[in-house]
């Protein structure tokens, strides 16, 4: 089973909508959240990041933040989906803009 990583900056919004999102597409895969701030309410680590086979991140910012704290390596997995920080979590407009970025970023097929 694919394991995949959302990262965005506070894991108050963005990521943790995506990951629910992607849990709602039934997408056969084992999914996670995390921020790369200090203060994220589940910070991103050392673990997360080796144990994902795919790093979704909401801005350039968060490849950029993998790469300088945890390598070169695990910055190849990273995936932008270049969504900003305005969307609240559960925002109807975010939802639609993951659904279809998820589906192009992990080449999943649309519904029926």
């Amino acid at each position: 089973m694919k394991k995949v990583l959302m990262v965005c900056t506070g894991n108050m919004d963005r990521s943790p909508t995506a990951a629910m999102v992607l849990a709602e597409m039934c997408a056969p895969m084992w999914v996670t959240s995390a921020g790369t701030e200090p203060w994220a309410k589940n910070q991103v680590s050392m673990e997360l990041v080796e144990e994902a086979d795919v790093i979704c991140v909401m801005e350039e910012a968060h490849r950029r933040h993998i790469r300088e704290r945890f390598g070169e390596v695990h910055a190849e997995k990273v995936v932008v989906l270049d969504i900003p920080d305005n969307y609240v979590c559960w925002e109807g407009k975010l939802i639609t803009l993951l659904k279809g970025k998820l589906r192009t970023a992990l080449g999943l097929s649309k519904p029926g």
